[in-house]
């Protein structure tokens, strides 16, 4: 039988596809998900069978004996005639991937009584997942369970579970963070941001996912891969970018540039006037109606490090010869009043 025809029970019966769930490779990843990319009516299926692999973690010592094995499966498939034809194929592969595919499909009151009252020790609970969100004019610093260090930007947010299980350690994150990775050869570090995901061991680097991707390597070393399969390596001081037409260029960095925010560094290089007001918006949670009129080719330059609002904006007055005011959490910038 082909992929294209899988079921759900078909996945969680494969070798092939739990091998990718239980333990990914550079092989099985590039295999899957250009097959996704390739079969995106498939997406769904293919979601809820690894989610059923990724929750269900048995261990040896709680195996069943033959005849509670025997007893269970004999009683599911008395209240679950439609999969009797299977019953062959499942009785064979083992008694772990029964329980994947009764965690799923058989979520009756039969099945949590079994598990709860008779063997409470087998039922695994869902994975718990913590999100940390920063409004505009808020960064903060965190440790992940793992002991992976997080800077997280403005108007940024980071999705991980309470605690890392499995054979990978995967958050998902949008807008802005500096990752300090902690190193883990058996566990890779792995960020999704929409179609691409990153992929690291152990290493520093600033990512943006905001409407474009913006990869800058510090340290170690960086797998970036995209929705068709595609992986581009970075080494330290590179930076991969990614537009939203979905052109990859790959260049040099100045890490002061990039990843200065995380200690506090303001830093405009050749700013027009919209992506000045931007960065104070984002760094002061302000809002910022401008009255200027300047020249066509104005831009703006300066490093301010860990300084006020006010000390900002009279920085850049004194420079484009503007003049301010501030109204709780509100900023007008428009030309001085001639005298």
């Amino acid at each position: 039988m082909k992929y294209t025809e899988f079921d759900i029970e078909d996945f969680l019966n494969d070798e092939f596809f739990i091998q990718w769930v239980k333990h990914p490779g550079d092989e099985t990843d590039h295999f899957w998900l250009k097959w996704m990319n390739e079969n995106p009516e498939k997406r769904n299926v293919i979601q809820k069978a690894r989610e059923v692999i990724m929750i269900v973690d048995y261990k040896s010592r709680n195996v069943l004996s033959d005849k509670a094995y025997m007893d269970l499966f004999e009683n599911i498939l008395e209240k679950s005639p439609e999969i009797a034809t299977h019953e062959r194929k499942f009785f064979w592969r083992g008694w772990h991937k029964v329980a994947a595919i009764l965690i799923f499909v058989f979520s009756s009151v039969y099945c949590l009584q079994y598990f709860l009252v008779k063997n409470p020790e087998n039922l695994v609970k869902p994975v718990e997942m913590v999100s940390k969100y920063n409004p505009v004019g808020q960064k903060s610093k965190f440790r992940l369970p793992d002991g992976t260090i997080v800077h997280l930007n403005a108007d940024s947010k980071l999705l991980f579970p309470r605690h890392f299980v499995g054979q990978e350690r995967r958050v998902r994150m949008e807008g802005e963070a500096y990752f300090e990775v902690k190193e883990d050869k058996e566990k890779p570090f792995i960020i999704e941001t929409g179609e691409n995901q990153i992929k690291v061991l152990g290493t520093s680097f600033n990512l943006v996912n905001d409407g474009y991707l913006s990869v800058a390597l510090v340290s170690g070393k960086v797998a970036v891969e995209d929705e068709k399969g595609e992986i581009i390596t970075l080494l330290p001081s590179e930076m991969l970018v990614k537009s939203k037409t979905g052109a990859i260029s790959k260049t040099s960095f100045d890490p002061l540039e990039i990843a200065g925010w995380k200690d506090q560094y303001l830093i405009f290089k050749n700013n027009t006037l919209d992506e000045v007001v931007e960065k104070l918006e984002k760094w002061y949670g302000v809002k910022v109606h401008s009255e200027l009129k300047l020249e066509e080719n104005w831009s703006y330059s300066g490093v301010y490090h860990d300084k006020s609002l006010e000390y900002v904006l009279d920085g850049i007055s004194i420079a484009s010869e503007f003049s301010y005011s501030i109204d709780n959490n509100k900023v007008t910038i428009s030309n001085p009043k001639k005298r």
